[in-house]
């Protein structure tokens, strides 16, 4: 009799688990209708005026949200009460691309060059829906949730603008922030995660190379600043292969060079621009040092005055913390199935997400949205997410926010 009793007071204390494919079901057609006026009315990026009224207005008539205000620009900032305990927050960013659509979708975009060619209106849905599946259950949810829609990821400036702006000040530092990228190399109702360093700093440079300019029949009386560009081309490439610890991840690609304007003239100066691809720090610094002095000595051995740079750090590499991962991995393997918890290798491609996670624990992880039979890569005009990834991407997330509730 004791035994019985006390196995009926353990069940009492165990939080029952929401029954969330059901809230899920029943706000998925609300959540489709989002999906397609957002992917039919794509904004650039600090441009999201439409977008952000409509989320506005959509997250308003969602119970127990917040509005915060605040100097977003475009973007918006909100809160979902449950009970007291912890906050973390999630971050869905909102702009398109300049992208002319051609999928042909009875809901394509509207806006002529401007298209959701990222999947941004998956990202926006999905936590749309996922504010609606965890409103439902409110008064069970163990902390709060800060949501972030965040403008401009395209042009890496937006997670900047609203840090900068204050997202996490006034008792708002959440004890972690969360987020996915839709990406058709999963399929639907696979997801993809990578810990650690998951994407790099992209930076730039700018370099002039300065020469002698003169007749193309007479090059000993010129200093050629083309062969001079072509020897740093090949010089950076070194660098890489030669320089830097092989176990470190690292690309310099030179994308531009404008120079001369005729076949038979020598010109006085060479422009190259090219893209720097870093995952942590140390290699970020150690490579453009390493940089100026290969083209130092290049200009130097051909005789060749100084050549001029100009650095630009852009967006910085991301940080999948370990620990955050392990706990998600084991959401996601129950959600979906072991089979479908997949992993990805660290990638040389840059997202502002990154930023969230320099202030606090982050995890960006990767949902599938590979339609059955379709090829096609992001940022292309043919990018046609699964909309059936938008139930998916519910039940995921608002299984994913109530665990980490529930771990803290």
């Amino acid at each position: 009799m004791t035994r019985v009793l006390f196995i009926l007071l353990l069940a009492a204390t165990v939080t029952a688990q929401p029954a969330f494919q059901e809230l899920v079901d029943s706000n998925l057609e609300q959540t489709i209708t989002d999906r397609r006026w957002l992917h039919t009315n794509p904004e650039l990026s600090n441009q999201e005026f439409n977008t952000q009224t409509y989320l506005r207005d959509t997250i308003l008539e969602i119970p127990g949200i917040e509005l915060i205000d605040g100097d977003w620009g475009t973007g918006l900032v909100a809160i979902l009460h449950g009970k007291p305990g912890p906050l973390i927050a999630w971050r869905a960013d909102i702009d398109g691309l300049p992208i002319t659509e051609d999928t042909g979708l009875p809901f394509s975009s509207i806006n002529d060059g401007v298209m959701h060619a990222c999947g941004h209106d998956i990202h926006m849905s999905v936590a749309l829906g996922a504010m609606r599946v965890l409103s439902d259950i409110r008064d069970e949810l163990p902390g709060s949730i800060l949501w972030i829609f965040q403008p401009a990821e395209e042009t890496g400036a937006g997670a900047f603008q609203m840090i900068e702006a204050g997202v996490f000040d006034d008792g708002r530092l959440p004890e972690c922030v969360l987020a996915f990228h839709d990406h058709p190399t999963f399929n639907t109702g696979e997801t993809g995660s990578c810990s650690g360093w998951s994407t790099a700093n992209v930076d730039a440079v700018k370099i002039t190379v300065h020469g002698k300019g003169g007749h193309g029949a007479y090059p000993h009386k010129s200093v050629d600043p083309v062969t001079i560009a072509a020897q740093i081309v090949l010089g950076l490439n070194s660098i890489v292969a030669r320089q830097i610890d092989v176990n470190n991840h690292a690309v310099i690609s030179v994308g531009k060079i404008n120079g001369g304007t005729k076949s038979n003239i020598i010109p006085d100066k060479v422009i190259m621009e090219a893209t720097i691809r870093t995952h942590d720090e140390k290699t970020r610094n150690e490579i453009q040092e390493r940089i100026r002095t290969t083209c130092l000595g290049i200009a130097s051995a051909a005789g060749a005055p100084e050549p001029e740079f100009e650095f630009f750090n852009g967006t910085p590499g991301g940080y999948n913390n370990p620990e955050l991962v392990a706990q998600c991995r084991e959401v996601f393997a129950r959600v979906l199935g072991p089979e479908n918890d997949q992993t990805y290798p660290p990638g040389m491609g840059g997202e502002d997400f990154s930023r969230f996670g320099q202030v606090v624990p982050g995890f960006q992880f990767r949902l599938g949205v590979a339609p059955e039979g379709k090829d096609m890569t992001l940022h292309s005009p043919n990018f046609h997410a699964d909309e059936k990834s938008v139930g998916i991407g519910m039940r995921v997330v608002s299984e994913l926010l109530f665990d980490q509730l529930s771990r803290r």
